[in-house]
C-alpha cells in the first residue's frame, strides 16, 4: 500500500510498504514503464521499524523529474535516492506506444493485494499541495 503517480495501467510508479522474506515490512519504489516493471530498491529496501505505527509518504514533482520520500513520524523525512522521469506519465510518451490519450497523470493512494489474503490497507489522510518555486 502506498502513494502512486498514475497515468494508466502501463505507466505509473509508486512508493509503498510491502513484505520481503529477509526484512519483513519494507518500503520499495516500483515503476511500470510500458509494461516493464522495475523495483528500484530491491535488497536495499528500507526496513520499517517494528515500533513504527505509521508510514508517511510524499512525492516531490518537478517539471521533468520527481522523487519520493518517507517518514515514520511525519516530521523527519528521508528522500529515496531514485529520480524518476516524469515524461513516462505524459500524453506524448504514452501515445508513442499505445495511441490515444487519457485524462492526464494524477497522484493518489493505492493498495495491491498480491497475496490474495484480502488484507486491508488503512489510510488516515491524503493531502496535495504545490511546492513553492525554488
Amino acid at each position: 500500500a502506498g502513494l502512486v503517480n498514475y497515468y494508466n495501467t502501463g505507466h505509473w510508479s509508486m512508493i509503498h510498504v510491502t513484505w520481503n522474506e529477509i526484512n519483513g515490512r519494507v518500503i520499495e519504489v516500483t515503476q511500470n514503464d510500458r509494461g516493464v516493471l522495475t523495483s528500484f530498491l530491491k535488497d536495499k529496501a528500507v526496513k520499517v521499524p517494528e515500533h513504527a505505527e505509521y508510514v508517511h509518504f510524499k512525492v516531490k514533482v518537478r517539471k521533468e523529474t520527481y522523487t519520493y520520500a518517507y517518514s515514520f513520524d511525519g516530521e523527519q523525512w528521508t528522500d529515496i535516492d531514485v529520480t524518476l522521469d516524469a515524461a513516462i506519465l505524459s500524453d506524448d510518451y504514452v501515445v508513442q506506444s499505445y495511441g490515444g490519450f487519457f485524462t492526464g497523470a494524477f497522484v493518489g493512494m493505492a493498495n495491491v493485494d498480491y497475496s490474495g489474503y484480502d488484507l486491508p490497507a488503512d489510510f488516515d489522510y491524503f493531502m496535495y499541495k504545490e511546492l513553492e518555486n525554488k
